[in-house]
């Protein structure tokens, strides 16, 4: 008797497809899939031969940040590794142990288990070059940074100019305390102790301000345009694409595309598609 094909694995009856984090690059995105292994998609390689960054090397990771050309994940030791290109020192995580990190552009930053924030790779505008203070969270943006404190404050340091010599103010956060921060290409956003989100920086086609701005929000995402997960796990987006349908758990902006975990536990993706970074794997056709 002939040995039957095994069928392909679906969500239903495997855990292939499902995630419990995900991160928005440039032209590629990463997730942590269910049995803590790390699949990426888009595009794996950019101008002058740099390649590998969508390229995850095995293990258990408890999460991973995607940036313009590289990718770093916490693995679950604390330890942290990187891969793609390594141009300004990006992929040479420092040898600690981290509760988080977070990407964008060409560096680094984490919070080590003892609450320090640590970055590594381009600092040409002090992005990398944290502020000696103890911090619950980080994000890394463009060509800045932004931390919670452990007293709930933000503070950000890097540049708080365009990039062409426009001043914006990405980096001068608003005093209060708050849950968490993301810094974006441009500009920032935090959610607030009373679960509203406040956001400053490049007002570019109104990604400051939420459509709804007495909605509460569980969680924000800044990057290219800004979404955020309310607190009925409901999604909204503002200054770019919309935001689909469904409930989600977390979100993470891209520069062109953002994708978000639902709470089936699946990832969507929307926005630009060029590389195929919106398409993550078993999406439709």
């Amino acid at each position: 008797m002939a040995t039957p094909t095994p069928k392909p694995p679906t969500q239903t009856d495997s855990t292939a497809l499902r995630f419990s984090s995900v991160s928005a690059g440039h032209n590629h995105t990463c997730g942590v899939k269910a049995d803590g292994s790390v699949v990426c998609w888009g595009a794996n390689e950019a101008w002058e031969n740099i390649s590998g960054f969508a390229m995850p090397p095995p293990g258990v990771f408890i999460s991973v940040g995607a940036a313009t050309n590289h990718t770093c994940g916490v693995k679950a030791d604390g330890s942290v590794v990187c891969w793609g290109s390594n141009e300004f020192g990006q992929t040479v995580a420092p040898a600690d142990s981290f509760l988080s990190i977070s990407t964008m552009g060409y560096h680094t930053c984490g919070v080590t288990t003892g609450g320090t924030a640590v970055c590594w790779g381009d600092n040409s505008y002090g992005q990398a070059t944290p502020p000696d203070a103890r911090f619950s969270s980080v994000s890394a943006g463009w060509i800045h940074t932004c931390g919670i404190k452990t007293d709930g404050a933000v503070a950000c340091w890097g540049s708080n100019e365009d990039g062409n010599g426009n001043f914006i103010g990405q980096a001068i956060p608003p005093g209060g305390s708050f849950l968490s921060v993301s810094a974006g290409g441009r500009h920032s956003c935090a959610v607030s102790i009373d679960s509203s989100v406040v956001c400053w920086g490049e007002d570019f086609l109104d990604k400051l301000t939420p459509p709804q701005p007495n909605d509460s929000f569980a969680s924000i995402s800044a990057g290219g345009h800004t979404c955020g997960v309310k607190t009925d796990a409901a999604l909204v987006c503002w200054g770019g694409h919309p935001a689909p349908d469904g409930s989600f758990s977390s979100v993470s902006v891209g520069v062109f595309h953002a994708c978000g975990v639902k709470t089936d536990e699946s990832v969507e993706c929307w926005g630009l598609n060029p590389q195929g970074q919106a398409k993550p794997p078993g999406a439709d056709p």
